[in-house]
C-alpha cells in the first residue's frame, strides 16, 4: 500500500468512527414523548403542559417532547410501543400498563399536600337525587371508559350495590373529559356526572358560577393520585433523574410557578403497592363481568 492509499484508508477510517458517534449522540438526543391527556384543566390548550415538559427535560437532561392524546388507551399504546417515553397518565391504566407492560412509577403528585383525591359525583342543584343509585335510567356523564374517578370508581360503587352501571342508565354519555362532563350537567345533557375532585376544584377557580349550579352527592375514594410514569425500557438511573427534578420542584422559582399553575403542591416518590386499591377494584369489577 503506497503512503497515499494509506492517508485515504485512514481517513476513511477517521470519518466512519465520526460519523457513526455523532449518529449515536443524535440518537441519544432525540426526544422522547411525554404522552399526556386529560389529567388536568385544559390539558390540549395553552403552554402549562409545554412548560412543565420542557422544565422536566432541561433540569433532567432526558430530551422530552409533548405528545397529546385524545384518551388512556391511546397514552397507553404510545407508552407500549415508545418503551423510552414519559407520560402523566390515571390510576387505573397505571396498573393495567404496569401488569401488561412493566410502566414503571416515577413520581406521584400532591394535591392538597397529599398523594390522593376522590372521585365526586355532580348534578345539578335542582335535582332532588341524593345518590348515584336514584339516576336510574338517567343519563351519567363520565370522561373516559379507562378513567379511575370518572369510571371505575362509580361503576365498582354501583357494584357493591348489586347494580350494572351499563344496566342501571339510559344512557352513559362519554364525553372525553371531566371539563365535558361537568359541561354536560351545565347544559342539561347530562343528570349525573363522575367527575375527578382535582379538575372540579381547578374548574370552580375560573368558573365559579357553577358552584352554584351544580353540587356533589357523594365523594368516593381517597385514591391514589394521577401518577408520573415512564415506558419500560427508560432505566433506572433517567428515572431517578426525572424524580428528583419533581421532588425538587417546590423548591426553586420556576417549579413553584408551574406548581402553583398546576394547584399542586409537589410531588412524592410511592412504590407500585401504592395503587393496591386500584388494582383491587379492577380485579372486582372484571371478575363480575359477565355475571
Amino acid at each position: 500500500m503506497t503512503n497515499k492509499h494509506f492517508f485515504y484508508y485512514l481517513l476513511t477510517i477517521s470519518l466512519l468512527i465520526s460519523g457513526s458517534s455523532g449518529l449515536a449522540h443524535a440518537t441519544e438526543t432525540v426526544p422522547q414523548p411525554f404522552v399526556v391527556t386529560g389529567v388536568i384543566i385544559n390539558s390540549h390548550s395553552g403552554n402549562l403542559i409545554e412548560r412543565f415538559t420542557n422544565y422536566l427535560s432541561t433540569k433532567s437532561g432526558y430530551p422530552l417532547q409533548v405528545a397529546y392524546v385524545n384518551k388512556y388507551s391511546e397514552l397507553s399504546r404510545v407508552l407500549r410501543e415508545n418503551p423510552k417515553a414519559v407520560g402523566w397518565t390515571c390510576g387505573a391504566p397505571y396498573v393495567q400498563d404496569n401488569e401488561a407492560d412493566g410502566q414503571q412509577l416515577v413520581a406521584v403528585p400532591l394535591f392538597r399536600n397529599k398523594p390522593v383525591y376522590h372521585s365526586l359525583i355532580l348534578t345539578r342543584s335542582d335535582r332532588s337525587e341524593k345518590t348515584l343509585a336514584d339516576f336510574k335510567d338517567g343519563v351519567l356523564a363520565y370522561s373516559d371508559p379507562h378513567s379511575n374517578s370518572g369510571f371505575l370508581s362509580p361503576q365498582y360503587a354501583l357494584l357493591k350495590q348489586g347494580i350494572d352501571i351499563k344496566k342501571h342508565f339510559r344512557l352513559l354519555l362519554h364525553t372525553g373529559s371531566h371539563e365535558g362532563s361537568i359541561t354536560a350537567l351545565l347544559n342539561n345533557l347530562a343528570d349525573v356526572a363522575a367527575v375527578d375532585e382535582y379538575i372540579w376544584t381547578a374548574y370552580l377557580k375560573t368558573h365559579p358560577e357553577a358552584g352554584k349550579r351544580l353540587h356533589e352527592i357523594k365523594r368516593m375514594g381517597p385514591y391514589p393520585f394521577t401518577p408520573i410514569v415512564a415506558g419500560n425500557e427508560v432505566n433506572e438511573k433517567d428515572i431517578n433523574k426525572i424524580s428528583s427534578i419533581l421532588l425538587k420542584m417546590n423548591e426553586d422559582s420556576e417549579g413553584k410557578k408551574l406548581l402553583a399553575e398546576f394547584h399542586l403542591d409537589g410531588f412524592v416518590k410511592k412504590q407500585p403497592a401504592f395503587y393496591q386499591p386500584v388494582k383491587d377494584m379492577l380485579r372486582e369489577v372484571n371478575s363480575n363481568k359477565g355475571n
